[in-house]
């Protein structure tokens, strides 16, 4: 049993997990016109990412973690 089943004896009523729940997920959709191929190069380019599929699933399970974290400009 879950405490976010309400038959659970781990239940909290107060509990505001479900209500604020965010989905989290590192495996976004792209368009081709997300990127400008003749003046910001290879390093933007949205092809070459998610090559590391472990990452990617450590990512989705741990968003916050150093080795997940995006810094764009």
């Amino acid at each position: 049993m879950k405490a976010t089943n309400p038959e659970s004896p781990l239940f909290d009523p107060n509990d505001k997990y479900l209500k604020y729940k965010v989905d989290f997920n590192a495996n976004e959709k792209h368009e081709e016109n997300e990127w400008d191929k003749e003046h910001e190069g290879k390093i933007s380019d949205w092809h070459n990412r998610h090559q590391d599929k472990l990452l990617d699933d450590f990512c989705n399970d741990h968003p916050g973690a150093p080795q997940c974290k995006v810094f764009d400009e």
